[in-house]
């Protein structure tokens, strides 16, 4: 493992750029599939990867087809924002059972497709699963309870959990949403950041904003400061010798977490999730090294390490 911090790590804003993104793009899913793909040749967990790229492009095709549902009313919004509380908050918010009927259609897309035989076992396994034991893996999961999610069927729980509060965060475009408190947390629905993201272009190039693992929104937060405790002293990025890539972890000695930074300022590919999965062996080095991860990724399963 080798230290990287580097000239630039430290961020000086000039004008006005926007706090927050909703999910931006239409093929966010496919592109995600696509970053999958290309990561997978010659990795020592291609074959993981590919599976993800599978459970991603089928994300695509359900979410190209997901129904439109009711959006939090104008007065609930407006007291959200009061009360400075995510508006589609995951312990608050009444999932709808569409978000099945999606897991449903996901698995039809990903049996489709060429399956290791563990991943073909977890698809029967939650096909036959009732109503009630989905809702509950899907609590833990958004709980991060990983003791109450079976670890092969995570992924894709976690995939039609990730199409149903995307669709539903699109739904706020133009709307307000407060800063919360703490700031590692998703304006839009809550959850803990997974990951963060050196963006480029437009007048928000070069900065850093924290990725929802859920959502897909992402927030401004200044680089070189803790996302866990907002100490800007004892941070250092750190990355695994001979795999310079567009992702390193930054690491605060205060609260010993760390969380992982994904330059697309460096790489545009560079996608939050598909490139977190793809680094697992630097959350194993951080581990040793004492640090805790801020959050998991609801694709993987701490179990299936």
């Amino acid at each position: 493992m080798q230290t990287v911090m580097q000239q630039g790590d430290l961020e000086a804003p000039k004008g006005e750029f926007p706090l927050l993104f909703l999910p931006e793009r239409n093929d966010l899913f496919g592109a995600r599939a696509d970053r999958f793909r290309a990561l997978a040749p010659s990795h020592t967990l291609g074959e993981f990867l590919l599976l993800m790229g599978e459970v991603a492009g089928s994300q695509q095709q359900v979410f190209d087809a997901f129904p439109v549902l009711p959006a939090p009313s104008p007065r609930q919004l407006e007291e959200c924002r009061r009360g400075g509380l995510p508006p589609l908050g995951v312990l608050g918010w009444q999932r709808d059972p569409v978000w099945r009927e999606g897991l449903e259609q996901l698995l039809d897309g990903v049996t489709a497709k060429k399956l290791p035989k563990p991943a073909g076992t977890a698809i029967e396994r939650l096909r036959l699963c009732t109503a009630e034991e989905l809702e509950r893996y899907a609590t833990g999961l958004l709980n991060q309870d990983f003791e109450a999610v079976p670890p092969e069927v995570a992924p894709f729980v976690a995939g039609a959990l990730q199409v149903y509060w995307t669709a539903m965060a699109r739904s706020l475009a133009g709307h307000d949403f407060p800063r919360l408190e703490p700031a590692n947390l998703c304006p839009v629905c809550g959850s803990l950041a997974a990951a963060s993201l050196v963006r480029s272009g437009g007048n928000e190039n070069g900065l850093r904003y924290l990725c929802c693992p859920l959502c897909s929104s992402q927030w401004h937060k200044v680089r070189a400061v803790c996302a866990n405790c907002d100490n800007g002293k004892g941070i250092t990025y750190y990355g695994i010798e001979d795999q310079p890539g567009p992702v390193t972890a930054e690491s605060c000695d205060g609260c010993r977490t760390y969380l992982k930074c994904i330059r697309q300022d460096r790489e545009t590919g560079a996608e939050p999730v598909a490139d977190d999965l793809a680094t697992l062996a630097l959350d194993l080095l951080m581990e040793r090294e004492g640090y805790r991860r801020l959050a998991v990724n609801p694709l993987f399963h701490p179990g299936s390490a």
